[in-house]
């Protein structure tokens, strides 16, 4: 059983890690203008896929914490909590797109 929840921790560090590159890659992609609205349209994409993805990974480790551990409320709280905080990055990310495709796009 320990084994499994080193392993989940793990994956938790890595989606934590994984998200402040996520966060430079769009600062990048705001920032670029000679990229054609294709490719354009396809790096908003694929970030945002890469949240998502992010999103149900932890999503999915807060499930076997929560099914497989007694955690204290507390703790499962802010399990939620850091996962919700991760919900507004989605929400940017369709901003920035529909700002980028009045600029941009076709």
């Amino acid at each position: 059983m320990s084994n499994t929840i080193d392993v989940a921790l793990m994956l938790l560090q890595l989606v934590a890690l994984t998200i402040p590159p996520v966060v430079v890659l769009i600062q990048l992609l705001k920032q670029s203008e000679n990229l054609e609205w294709g490719y354009r349209k396809l790096s908003f994409g694929l970030v945002f896929s890469s949240v998502v993805l992010l999103i149900a990974g932890a999503l999915a480790i807060l499930t076997y914490f929560v099914t497989s551990l007694t955690l204290p409320i507390t703790v499962t709280g802010a399990l939620v909590l850091v996962i919700l905080g991760l919900l507004p990055l989605v929400l940017f990310v369709g901003v920035l797109y529909r700002e980028h495709r009045k600029e941009f796009g076709p």
